[in-house]
């Protein structure tokens, strides 16, 4: 039996390839729509979500979310286990650089995708773990630009 004989067939084989082509574009279109932004630094970064307000930048005090993981995804920390944000002076030297460059230009409510080369990952004192020559990949949610005293 042919389509034109089952006419409900035809019409459940042309609604599935509407569907397949309509999650081809939406993919398509949300994709293209995260941009990867690449510094002179080396420091890579996408925006996840956009935020809203001012801008976080040198010398704001900050309450961060993060997740950091190797490059195969393999998680290696998570604040949001932690019983509040991590709170930081942008440009104070208290958090690794590119985690530091990574939230400046960032919005209230805002996350990024950092992709961070061990150049920018360099930790105080004799630090082993994470491998100091890896590639680090950061989810950074910017919670709050803390106001001034």
């Amino acid at each position: 039996m042919c389509n034109q004989d089952n006419p409900q067939k035809l019409k459940r084989q042309n609604m599935t390839r509407v569907l397949i082509v309509t999650a081809i574009i939406l993919c398509a279109t949300s994709c293209a729509t995260k941009k990867i932004v690449h510094s002179d630094s080396g420091l890579k970064y996408m925006v996840l979500k956009k935020g809203k307000g001012e801008v976080a930048k040198v010398g704001n005090e900050v309450l961060i979310h993060e997740k950091m993981s190797y490059q195969n995804d393999s998680l290696l920390f998570s604040s949001y286990n932690l019983p509040s944000p991590i709170k930081f002076l942008v440009g104070g030297n208290q958090v690794i650089d590119g985690v530091d460059k990574g939230v400046r230009g960032m919005k209230r409510g805002e996350i990024r995708k950092l992709i961070v080369p061990p150049s920018l990952s360099k930790r105080m004192g004799n630090q082993t773990f994470p491998h100091p020559d890896s590639t680090l990949v950061y989810e950074v949610e910017l919670i709050d630009i803390l106001a001034k005293d």
